[in-house]
C-alpha cells in the first residue's frame, strides 16, 4: 500500500499537571452531528454560561449565516458552503476572496526563485510564475520543498481553516498560485449550540497563560502564523483582548449538547470503530470503509460506545502532483496537535475515555491517522505510553498545579500531552478527505480539548505495515 501515518512527539511533556482529587463522572450523554461532503454544512453554535455544570437540554442550535460571527441562541439551520469561494468556520461562513494580506511571508508566486535540492544539491530556477524548488522526495532530514512553500495566512483572519493552515487560496493575492496554499472543498463544521460566548471551538493566538521562558512567548501558542484552532468536547470562551483563550479552574466540566446527533451513540461520519483490516496489527488489506488502523475498536468498547458532546469538521483536499518536476510531489501531509483532558488521572482504565481522532478516506487507506503504538488518543490508551510516572514527569506526587497548564482549566483538573506532529500518507494528485473529531465517552461532563496548527504538505511520508505501523514516537 502507498499510504502512511506517523506521529512524532515535539517537545513531549508526558501528561502535564495531573490532579488527584476525587471526581465523579455523571454518565450524562451529549454528542454532535453529521459530516457531509456535498458542499452543505449544518452548523450549530453552542453555548453555556461560563463555568456552568448544568446538564440541561433546553438550548437550541444556533444558525450563523455567511459572514456572520453571531453566537445567539436561535434555532439551527443548514448553511450551504462552497469552499471554492468561501470557507466555513464553525458556526461562521467567511468569504474574503479579495484579501491579499501577507503575514510577513516572503515570496510572491510571480517572482523568480531558486532553491537548492536537499538530495542532489542542484539548483533550478522557475521563471514561469511558480515558486521553484528541485525535484525528488526529501531525504536526510532537510526541509521538504513543499513545506518551504507554506505561507501562513491567519494574521488577519479568524477563519478556522486559515488558523490550521488550510484554504489560504480563498484570500487570493500571493496565495493564489502557491502549491501549498491548500484549497479545500466541501468543508463542514459540526458543533452543538453555543451557550452565550462559549462554544466547542475557537480560533485564538494562544491557550492558557503560561509563557515559555526560553522564547518569551505563550507555551501553547501558534506553531505557524499567528493563530491556532481549538476544538473541545466542552465549552471554550472567546479569546480575550490579547487573543488568548483562558479557561478558569473548574470550568472543564460541561454538558455541551442537547441530544440528537450530538449525543447519538455513533462516531461522527464517515468514522467507524469497526476494524478495517483482517490483519491483527491492521494497516494492510484495508476494506476501504472501516478503520484500517484497527486502533479505535478496543477504546470505543471501553467507553461502551457511548459518545456524547461530539464536535467535528471535515473537508476534501487534493495532493499536489508536480508533473513538470519543479518541486517534489506530495506523498503525505502533516499537522501539529496537543491533547488535554479533565479525565486524567482518575478515570484511566474506565469507561470515561474521551477520544480525539483524525480520519482519512483515500485510495489506499481509510481510518484513524492519530495513534501511538497502535493506540488512539484517549487518556486510557495514552497513559502507559506517554503519561509516564505516577502522574507525570513534572508531577510525580500527583499534586497538580503544573505551571504549563496555567489558564487552560486543567492545572488542577486533568492534564495534557506536549505538541505532536502527525503525518498521513497519500498518493500525489489524489483527492481525499480528512475529518477531525473530539467527543466525550461514557459521560457528557468531563471535557477534552485539542489544539491544531501547522497543516502542510509532506514530500516523503511513511508506509505502514505489520512491522512498522508509523505510529507515534515521542521525542
Amino acid at each position: 500500500m502507498n499510504s502512511d501515518w506517523r506521529v512524532t512527539g515535539l517537545g513531549l511533556l508526558a501528561l502535564l499537571g495531573a490532579a488527584c482529587g476525587d471526581s465523579v463522572d455523571s454518565g450524562i450523554t451529549a454528542s454532535a452531528g453529521n459530516t457531509s461532503t456535498s458542499g452543505d454544512s449544518t452548523d450549530g453554535t453552542a453555548t453555556t454560561s461560563p463555568g456552568s455544570n448544568s446538564n440541561s437540554e433546553t438550548n437550541n442550535p444556533t444558525s450563523t449565516t455567511a459572514g456572520s460571527e453571531s453566537n445567539s441562541d436561535s434555532e439551527g439551520e443548514t448553511t450551504s458552503v462552497s469552499t471554492t469561494d468561501e470557507t466555513t468556520e464553525g458556526g461562521t461562513s467567511t468569504t474574503d476572496p479579495g484579501t491579499t494580506t501577507d503575514p510577513g511571508t516572503t515570496t510572491d508566486p510571480g517572482t523568480t526563485t531558486s532553491t537548492t535540492d536537499p538530495v542532489d544539491t542542484t539548483t533550478t530556477t522557475d521563471t514561469t510564475g511558480v515558486e521553484s524548488t528541485t525535484t525528488g522526495n526529501e531525504t536526510g532530514g532537510d526541509e521538504c520543498p513543499l513545506a518551504q512553500m507554506h505561507l501562513p495566512c491567519d494574521a488577519d483572519s479568524n477563519e478556522a481553516l486559515h488558523a490550521l493552515g488550510l484554504n489560504c487560496t480563498s484570500l487570493g493575492g500571493q496565495w493564489t498560485n502557491n502549491q501549498n496554499a491548500v484549497t479545500v472543498a466541501n468543508a463542514t463544521f459540526q458543533a452543538a449550540p453555543a451557550q452565550g460566548n462559549f462554544r466547542s471551538w475557537q480560533v485564538a493566538k494562544s491557550y492558557g497563560t503560561y509563557i515559555d521562558p526560553n522564547t518569551n512567548a505563550p507555551f501553547w501558542g501558534s506553531r505557524e502564523g499567528d493563530k491556532v484552532l481549538l476544538i473541545s468536547s466542552g465549552l471554550l470562551p472567546q479569546p480575550n483582548g490579547q487573543g488568548a483563550v483562558i479557561v478558569q479552574d473548574g470550568d472543564v466540566y460541561n454538558d455541551v449538547a442537547i441530544g440528537g446527533q450530538w449525543d447519538s451513540n455513533s462516531m461522527p461520519p464517515p468514522m467507524t470503530a469497526v476494524n478495517g483490516s483482517p490483519d491483527p496489527m491492521g494497516f494492510t488489506n484495508c476494506d476501504g470503509t472501516n478503520d484500517c488502523s484497527n486502533t479505535i475498536s478496543a477504546q470505543w468498547a471501553l467507553g461502551g460506545g457511548n459518545a456524547e458532546d461530539k464536535m467535528w469538521f471535515g473537508f476534501e483536499v487534493t495532493a499536489p502532483a508536480i508533473a513538470s518536476g519543479q518541486i517534489a510531489d506530495a506523498n503525505g501531509y502533516t499537522f501539529d496537535f496537543a491533547y488535554f483532558s479533565a479525565e486524567f488521572p482518575e478515570y484511566v482504565g474506565t469507561q470515561y475515555n474521551d477520544i480525539f481522532v483524525v480520519w482519512q478516506s483515500s485510495e489506499d487507506y481509510t481510518g484513524n491517522v492519530t495513534f501511538i503504538n497502535g493506540q488512539p488518543l484517549t487518556v486510557t490508551a495514552l497513559w502507559p505510553i506517554d503519561f509516564q510516572g505516577e502522574c507525570d514527569f513534572f508531577d510525580p506526587n500527583c499534586s497538580g498545579s503544573d505551571p504549563h497548564l496555567q489558564g487552560t482549566g486543567h492545572i488542577n483538573d486533568g492534564g495534557a500531552t506536549g505538541w505532536y506532529k502527525a503525518t498521513g500518507g497519500v498518493k500525489p494528485g489524489e483527492t481525499f478527505s480528512l475529518t477531525f473529531a473530539i467527543f466525550d465517552m461514557g459521560d457528557s461532563d468531563f471535557d477534552t480539548t485539542a489544539l491544531l496548527d501547522n497543516w502542510s504538505w509532506d514530500c516523503e511520508g511513511c508506509v505502514p505495515n505489520e512491522v512498522d505501523d508509523c505510529g507515534v514516537a515521542p521525542q
